[in-house]
């Protein structure tokens, strides 16, 4: 087992025994939850010194990585358990949960995609020793661009009036302002010429179809300005005229990944999307760079130096090295396969996606979601003849849209639309004007652009979701919280620590690699339960320090549950007969407990002085605010 699966294991059984602690009313002992508010074993003490040494460097052979989304998907189903407000707890509500998180997440990415496109273009093409200096300017009016030199997806081979046209291309309805550009080049294949005008009512170019030999003619470039229009000021002109995707847009390419259809009758089309998913596959496993200090960089998997990593490599998209390619054999024999379900397969129906097309101009979009994976699931049960319950199929179905939603986010972006400007760009620069590159060559050469551009949007989704999985989960751990506030008065300096560590950690740097959003979900967890900070508590809190619990027989009772359960060893029943393993273990710890008490010494200090600690009943301990900070057992 992998270093990092090791974390996210421990992770979970943390959370598993909050779960058991939340959800069972018959406790050990009284003081059951204590076991959670201060003092859970810290990072140091459960990993080693520090969280980083659980992630190696990268291997020489890839395994099979899973992306961090799926990653954190699997975390948030060990604590979200939302209560249906029809009643008792329903797995399908919790993934609806999930599902909204997910769209909410999408949208606030869409609305930064056009500056992540064109920042990130100006980067390669300006920057440092990109292929243009800053004022370089257009001095070619003519260019000619075949279609497979910029359209990835094979898109311009699909008909926008059919069933998967009407997904992957722009709606039809007009957007004031904004250029459809991809309904456009596909129009251009009838004879009808396309001028591209901007919003600055400049005309960026002109493009015709030249049939006999298959291939765009590009004129205007320079505006009749040879040596004039800035290569910078085309870009600028071109995206912020261009309709980048909407949200409609991005639900309809995660139904088409998710659910299939549209008819099976272009195979140009679905050989683009196995390469789209090759291409995601890798790059989604690769977790982002370190913070500044750290030469390590992470995949899903292990760790590994930056300067082992090529990602050129991973625009070559004849190597399927550590890619699943079940979902291109799916798509090929065209059935929908539920792998949390025994693999159960149905052959694709294309009315699910047709209707879910159809409706979502006349219905809530949330309802037109549900309907369609709702239809799936019901004719998977149906020809299971019932041996698989529906909930399996929707919970599966539900799963696959909420993963393919970042993924559908990245399809709808790399279209021809964002292709066109850099290739004219690239041609012209590298003097390319009459040689035909394929435009997944231009991708492994620009790999640096366009892994910057999936890697921006991917980690603006990956942080959004967490930012609203934060508050289900602080919810989740609060749950002990406040029963401690209800029965145990003498707990609020720790309750009030907690909250503020809480208050001043939800706003944090965003996180934008996989060390850091692991070490949030950690550091989340246990600041929430043990109320740890760094900065200085106000004195008049400090009157309370009194009241710290010091060593707790229960908290170390769950200290020890917790460990065996992340062994393996189990602490609930065992085939529903009762575990006497629990009533052991608290047994040792009391009896340890009492000898302590009736024998043990409490050693106190600080930087400054040691003090001496009154014995018990003495009344609590009088120091100047804010200047010893006491350790001890409880008393």
């Amino acid at each position: 087992m992998s270093k990092t699966k090791k974390l996210k294991k421990e992770i979970k059984s943390k959370l598993e025994v909050i779960k058991k602690i939340n959800d069972d009313p018959k406790k050990v002992s009284d003081d059951l939850y204590d076991a959670y508010l201060k003092d859970l074993p810290s990072t140091d003490k459960l990993f080693g010194k520090k969280f980083g040494d659980f992630l190696d460097k990268r291997r020489k052979k890839k395994e099979n990585n899973k992306d961090i989304f799926s990653d954190i998907l699997e975390i948030a189903e060990s604590f979200l358990n939302k209560k249906n407000p029809k009643g008792g707890t329903d797995k399908l509500f919790s993934k609806n949960r999930l599902k909204k998180h997910g769209l909410d997440s999408t949208i606030v990415t869409l609305r930064s995609s056009k500056e992540i496109i064109s920042k990130r273009v100006k980067e390669v093409f300006f920057v440092s020793d990109g292929i243009c200096g800053v004022d370089s300017t257009l001095k070619i009016d003519t260019i000619t661009l075949k279609p497979s030199e910029f359209d990835f997806l094979n898109l311009l081979t699909v008909d926008p009036n059919s069933d998967v046209g009407k997904v992957a291309y722009e709606p039809i309805k007009p957007v004031p302002g904004k250029e459809k550009v991809n309904r456009k080049l596909y129009e251009t294949f009838g004879g009808t010429p396309y001028q591209f005008d901007s919003q600055n009512n400049n005309t960026l170019f002109t493009l015709n179809w030249d049939a006999p030999n298959q291939q765009y003619i590009v004129n205007g470039l320079t505006q009749g300005l040879p040596g004039v229009i800035k290569v910078e000021d085309f870009f600028n002109d071109y995206y912020s005229t261009v309709e980048l995707p909407d949200i409609e847009q991005i639900i309809k390419n995660a139904m088409y990944l998710s659910l299939g259809g549209g008819g099976g009758d272009n195979p140009s089309f679905q050989k683009g999307v196995d390469f789209l998913n090759r291409l995601i596959a890798k790059l989604f496993a690769v977790c982002g760079s370190p913070k500044e200090g750290q030469n390590l960089k992470q995949n899903a998997v292990d760790m590994f130096n930056e300067n082992d990593e090529d990602i050129e490599s991973y625009f070559d998209f004849t190597n399927t090295e550590g890619i699943d390619l079940d979902d291109e054999n799916n798509r090929f024999r065209r059935v929908l396969k539920f792998t949390d379900c025994n693999n159960f397969e149905i052959p694709v129906d294309d009315k699910i996606l047709e209707d879910f097309v159809y409706l979502t101009n006349s219905k809530s979009i949330n309802d037109v979601i549900n309907d369609a994976l709702n239809d799936a699931a019901t004719a998977a049960f149906d020809r299971s003849d019932g041996t698989i319950p529906q909930i399996n199929f929707n919970l599966n179905l539900m799963n696959d849209f909420i993963i393919n939603l970042p993924k559908a986010l990245i399809m709808s972006i790399l279209t021809p639309k964002v292709f066109l400007p850099i290739l004219i760009i690239y041609k012209l620069f590298k003097s390319l004007l009459n040689i035909r590159i394929d435009v997944k060559e231009i991708m492994k050469k620009l790999s640096k652009l366009f892994n910057a551009i999936i890697k921006d949007l991917f980690w603006l989704f990956i942080r959004e979701f967490w930012r609203l999985l934060k508050i289900d989960l602080l919810e989740f751990v609060y749950q002990i919280a406040a029963k401690i506030l209800k029965n145990k008065y003498k707990r609020y300096l720790t309750i009030i620590r907690s909250i503020i560590s809480i208050l001043q950690q939800i706003v944090v740097n965003p996180p934008d690699n996989c060390f850091d959003i692991f070490n949030l979900i950690l550091t989340t967890i246990t600041s929430a339960l043990r109320g740890g900070i760094s900065n200085a508590i106000p004195a008049i809190l400090l009157s309370f320090a009194d009241k710290l619990p010091g060593y707790s027989q229960d908290r170390a009772y769950m200290n020890i549950a917790e460990r065996l359960e992340a062994a393996g060893i189990p602490m609930g029943p065992l085939y529903g007969a009762s575990n006497d393993l629990p009533a052991l273990v608290k047994s040792i710890i009391d009896g340890h407990t009492e000898e302590e008490d009736k024998n043990g010494f409490i050693a106190g200090g600080n930087q400054f002085f040691t003090v001496p600690i009154p014995p018990m009943g003495a009344g609590p301990l009088i120091v100047p605010p804010g200047m010893i900070r006491v350790f001890g057992k409880k008393q």
